[in-house]
Formats: structure tokens, C-alpha cells, sequence
């Protein structure tokens, strides 16, 4: 794939640090890899063999774990099968994503933290059209975004920062227990993306009611890496100053400089958008029946039972 327009920094050394956590070596990995691809020729219900990098990033945010990156992967076309209204209209060029680009920024701090977590940022663009948008939509620029991370990024995990200021009482009731849990769900059930915190800044008197449904449906171990802020000022306690964005008292480029690389980036990658909009398994050619966890997400053979969209 081009990469002509960098969104984020990956340091050279970035694989040989993160397997050795794992007590692997870079050979060790390489042949992981082709040992999942080989696993995937196999099932026939699959309709290509991922690329080497994407491959590795399932591995790697699986803990190196390969029949729990086996389950992602499948999971990772199924799921567009079994949830279309979640990818119906998702190719970026739709008019409908290129209208939530005006009014909602989603974009990836460049540099990492000294631990190898990739930071990104939400947050309101406009107020205009901000009550009428649907914050699926809004879900479905964070999963063409992950397409990209896919095939350019590497990390352990994410940080997410909300940054509410500019939000209402009408948008934010938008994010029901179900709309909660799809997010809660693709985050962990298929693109295995382990949260390192999430910073509610600039909080505003609703937001004690989404985190009381949120509670609900999250670990307390995850519920503790929520931290909730009035201001943003936590930020220059918790991230150096070169990570964060002009915006926020740092010295990165601005949400909004970082924000109009995206749509070159996808131009980027439109040929990868445009055969997902054809990718789907085969469901009859499955050799087994989906994995307890994928099970878990689908119901049994796929059939979406505890994830309905709203």
C-alpha cells in the first residue's frame, strides 16, 4: 500500500521491542505470520488472505496469542456479514462519511507513548448538524480508520480522549447501552484493540449518565482507566507536550492540521475500501462452527442477538 501521507510515526525498532515482550524475535514472528496466512488458505469461507502486516497486528494485539488472533481475523470479516447496517455506506467516499467529517474529528496523535500506545482523539468539529448526526455513522469513521492503522500502525494498545466540549444533552443521549456496547464490542471482539485509559475532557453534568451505563457493560479493571475531566489540563500530566496537539498545550499539529491528512490517506487506500464493500464469508463453506468467544458477539452461527442495532 502508499503510504505517501504519514499519519502516524512508527520508530524503526518498534517489532524488535514489542516481540521481545512477548520473548519472541522478529524471525519468530515472520514465521507466525506465515503459519496464520497458510491457517487462512484453509478456511475456505474466507474470502482472501490478509497481508503480512495486518496479520502480525492481530497477533500482536492478541498478546501473541495465535488461536485467539485466529478468531479475530475470521471475526474480522464476519462481522460485516452478519452486522451490513453497521458497513452500509462505510466507504469513506460516501457522501454520508464525507458529511460526519465536517462535523466530527477522529484523528491519531503521531507519536506514540513511551510505552508503545497509539493515542487518538474525539471530538466535536461544528455544532452545526451535530444533533441530527448518527453516531453509527461517527462508529464507522473509527473502523475505517482502524483499516488503515491495520496495514501502517503497531502498538500494544490504544489511549482514547473524548473531548466533549461542544457536545449537547440531545447528542450525547444518542449513546444508548446499545450503541455503547456495538463500540464496546468491536473495540475488543474484533479488532482486539486493549484500552490503556480513556479521558473524558471538558466533561459536561450527562455525561455521569453514560458512565453509569458504561459501568454496566465494562470490567472494573477497564471502568478504573476512565477518568473524567472538566478541563484539559489532566492531559499535560498524563502525555509529554510533543505528543499533544497545539490545541491542548502541546507542540503537535493542530486536531484540525492532523484532521485534513485523512482524506488524502483514504484516497490512499480507496481501492482497499472498495473491494471491502465486496469482501463477505462464505458462510456455508465454514468448516467449524464460530469460536465460544466469536459466539459470544454473533450468537451461535452468526445470528446478531445481543447486538441489535438501535
Amino acid at each position: 500500500m502508499p503510504k505517501d501521507t504519514e499519519l502516524v510515526y512508527v520508530q524503526s525498532d518498534a517489532v524488535n521491542t514489542i516481540v521481545k515482550v512477548f520473548n519472541k524475535t522478529e524471525e519468530s514472528l515472520a514465521e507466525d505470520v506465515l503459519n496464520l496466512k497458510n491457517w487462512m488458505k484453509c478456511q475456505h469461507h474466507l474470502p482472501e488472505i490478509l497481508d503480512d502486516k495486518s496479520v502480525q497486528n492481530f497477533l500482536i494485539l492478541n498478546k501473541y496469542n495465535i488461536e485467539k488472533a485466529k478468531a479475530k481475523i475470521d471475526m474480522y470479516y464476519t462481522f460485516r456479514s452478519q452486522v451490513p447496517d453497521l458497513v452500509k455506506n462505510i466507504n469513506p467516499r460516501c457522501s454520508v462519511m464525507k458529511e460526519v467529517a465536517t462535523l466530527v474529528y477522529i484523528v491519531l496523535l503521531p507519536k506514540m507513548t513511551k510505552d508503545m500506545y497509539r493515542v487518538f482523539v474525539a471530538k466535536c468539529r461544528t455544532k452545526d448538524k451535530l444533533d441530527q448526526i448518527d453516531v453509527y455513522d461517527v462508529l464507522k469513521m473509527a473502523v475505517n480508520l482502524q483499516e488503515i492503522r491495520l496495514k501502517e500502525d503497531i502498538m500494544f494498545g490504544d489511549v482514547i480522549i473524548f473531548d466533549l466540549e461542544g457536545t449537547s444533552v440531545r447528542f450525547l443521549s444518542k449513546l444508548t447501552p446499545t450503541f455503547l456496547m456495538t463500540f464496546i464490542t468491536l473495540y475488543k471482539k474484533v479488532y482486539s484493540l486493549p484500552l490503556k485509559g480513556v479521558y473524558l475532557i471538558n466533561s459536561v453534568p450527562y455525561v455521569e449518565t453514560i458512565l453509569t451505563i458504561v459501568k454496566a457493560l465494562v470490567t472494573p479493571k477497564l471502568f478504573g482507566r476512565i477518568h473524567v475531566c472538566k478541563d484539559a489540563n489532566i492531559l499535560k500530566e498524563h502525555f509529554p507536550l510533543e505528543m499533544l496537539p497545539k490545541d491542548y498545550g502541546g507542540t503537535e499539529k493542530s486536531i484540525e492540521e492532523l484532521h485534513e491528512l485523512y482524506p488524502l490517506k483514504y484516497q490512499e487506500y480507496q481501492d482497499r475500501f472498495d473491494l471491502l464493500d465486496k469482501l463477505r464469508v462464505n458462510e456455508s463453506l465454514r468448516p467449524a462452527r464460530l469460536a465460544d468467544e466469536n459466539d459470544e458477539f454473533l450468537g451461535y452461527h452468526g445470528n446478531f442477538k445481543k447486538l441489535e442495532i438501535d
